[in-house]
């Protein structure tokens, strides 16, 4: 196989490393179901392009930064406080990280990546400030769904006592006002439905009770999926039809607006 593509798909393996490694800060706080860096880099990316003041350029460039900023920890794992590190050599492990990474590619997307992660890391540039404002409310705005999620509101209090005045950014700060008032009022915005109970899903990742059951060994998910598919092809044929369900979704929406 050519050593480049070899390169390529060693890269895009530790970029589903990172689908894999989870934040740590939430497994200290007893959240369930924790997120993962790869997850938190995704949003911060959408995050990106709903920014409305800036140009389609520093959007890009944003885009960019989100998607590069935490790659190292599909490496050296999410580091924290609590590994007993300082900044330096956390900084210094990660560096290294990003230079293995960006070797396993073409050089010159190799070093537009590893200047990418410098350029977020020095904070120097308006679109690194910006990020690094998106990188804290993504995890305010999760500790705000962990909350609700676990039904525990403010058990995650110490995230936002510690973490609200960095956000610098007059537009980061406007959706921090925001979420800040929906936290407090309990009154907006309820998080989205599962929407694995739209598919068939529902009939394996769930119990009679509607328990998740992503704990349960892989054994036991594979038998439960293939006799759900095996009862399923015996009785019925025809695919799910999710068509009132949408139509209902969009009454929904039409009665909020």
């Amino acid at each position: 196989m050519n050593s480049d593509v070899d390169g390529l798909l060693e890269f895009l393996l530790y970029v589903g490393q990172a689908k894999r490694t989870f934040r740590t800060g939430w497994v200290l706080s007893g959240v369930e179901k924790v997120e993962s860096v790869a997850d938190h880099m995704y949003r911060m990316a959408v995050m990106s392009l709903l920014l409305p003041t800036a140009s389609e350029e520093s959007k890009v460039r944003c885009m960019k930064l989100a998607l590069v900023h935490d790659l190292a920890e599909s490496v050296v794992g999410d580091l924290t406080e609590f590994d007993g590190i300082p900044k330096s050599e956390k900084h210094r492990r990660e560096s290294e990280a990003m230079l293995y990474l960006t070797s396993l590619l073409p050089a010159d997307v190799g070093r537009e990546i590893f200047s990418l992660f410098n350029e977020y890391a020095d904070q120097k540039t308006n679109e690194a400030n910006l990020v690094k404002d998106l990188d804290t409310f993504d995890m305010l705005l999760q500790a705000y769904e962990y909350e609700k999620l676990q039904c525990e509101d403010g058990f995650l209090e110490d995230f936002f006592d510690s973490s609200m005045n960095k956000i610098k950014t007059n537009i980061v700060r406007k959706w921090l006002q925001q979420l800040v008032e929906c936290r407090s009022s309990g009154k907006l915005f309820k998080l989205p439905s599962d929407s694995n109970l739209n598919t068939m899903l529902k009939h394996i990742l769930y119990d009679e009770q509607g328990t998740f059951l992503y704990k349960l060994p892989s054994s036991t998910l594979r038998e439960k999926s293939n006799r759900f598919v095996s009862n399923k092809n015996k009785t019925d044929t025809s695919s799910l039809d999710t068509t009132e369900l949408l139509t209902n979704l969009v009454k929904d929406i039409k009665k909020i607006t």
